[in-house]
């Protein structure tokens, strides 16, 4: 596969000041609202910039679907507060690629925010204004949903598998991909670990979860770090949904998110319940051991996943 196709290319429908404008709105963003990880919610997001009040945001989910459109922004500017409406997702929308269209449709409509479109009432607007503030919010968008860092760094085998991990449709995944002239990466064959054969491997592990042996990729660890799972809403020692507190489980105590054994002096990484090994620096994680504690009884996730027999599984 090329690198890139050209008439699929979008960067050219923005000159050197929107790509500018783009770029200094985004980083005031990150820097009023983050620190953010990926893949990012963009609808946990939207209520989390409503909590804040660093701007006057509303915040609306319609059960009905909205005229033409997955959301909307406006602008009361007798208030001075701006309204974001957008359509009812189902529960399984990140597992389909048309519902993940919505992530990046909120996405496009922060970006009108932040972007300053909705100063100007879109009825006094010409067609060619508002066709260049619809792609300099796709951008704004594109942006925020896929960093460049990370879409550079991490490695997927498919289209497929690299959408589904950032949140987002595959069109807008391969337009993405497009303007950073990346398409070639899709041609590469899947990640196996050459030792044991694992096929179970993160976007941006440099480390085999299975058999701890090396997978030959330099990924940064900041990479790494960004778009490593967040910690687990149910416990995978226990159990419990009970909410994490600062990262542990209320009920038994222990962390969720399967932290490494690193040196006291180095940082201990996050990693799948099921990895053996950390998938950023190799050394080992913490659940293999935790499961052979005698408190973790067989009828814990923990006991299931890692002592359990193949027929109890």
């Amino acid at each position: 596969m090329a690198q890139w196709i050209p008439r699929y290319e979008t960067l050219s429908r923005l000159d050197e000041r929107s790509l500018f404008l783009i770029g200094n709105r985004l980083k005031r963003f990150m820097e009023d609202f983050g620190p953010l990880s990926w893949p990012l919610n963009c609808f946990h997001l939207l209520y989390d910039i409503q909590a804040s009040r660093r701007i006057r945001l509303t915040v609306f989910e319609c059960s009905e679907p909205l005229p033409g459109a997955d959301a909307a922004a406006t602008f009361d500017p007798e208030t001075g507060r701006y309204f974001i409406r957008f359509a009812e997702t189902p529960p399984d929308w990140q597992s389909r690629s048309r519902c993940r269209r919505n992530n990046f449709t909120v996405a496009h409509e922060l970006g009108h925010i932040f972007l300053g479109h909705l100063d100007i009432p879109y009825a006094n607007k010409s067609g060619a204004l508002r066709d260049r503030e619809d792609a300099e919010a796709d951008e704004f968008a594109s942006r925020l949903l896929m960093p460049e860092e990370l879409m550079r760094s991490a490695c997927f085998d498919s289209l497929r598998s690299m959408a589904a991990a950032f949140l987002v449709s595959e069109q807008a995944c391969f337009h993405r991909m497009n303007n950073l002239r990346l398409l070639d990466r899709f041609s590469l064959p899947p990640a196996v670990c050459p030792e044991c054969g694992n096929r179970r491997i993160s976007p941006c592990a440099s480390w085999c979860r299975m058999c701890g042996a090396s997978l030959g990729r330099e990924i940064p660890e900041t990479t790494a770090l960004m778009m490593s799972l967040p910690f687990q809403e149910r416990c995978p020692v226990c159990g419990s949904d009970v909410p994490a507190v600062n990262g542990e489980c209320p009920d038994c105590g222990y962390p969720r998110n399967n932290p490494c054994q690193a040196e006291y002096d180095q940082p201990r990484h996050p990693n799948p319940p099921d990895a053996r090994f950390c998938e950023i620096c190799g050394a080992p994680a913490l659940y293999p051991e935790l499961a052979r504690r005698p408190d973790i009884t067989r009828d814990m996730p923990l006991w299931r996943l890692f002592r359990a027999s193949p027929s109890e599984k």
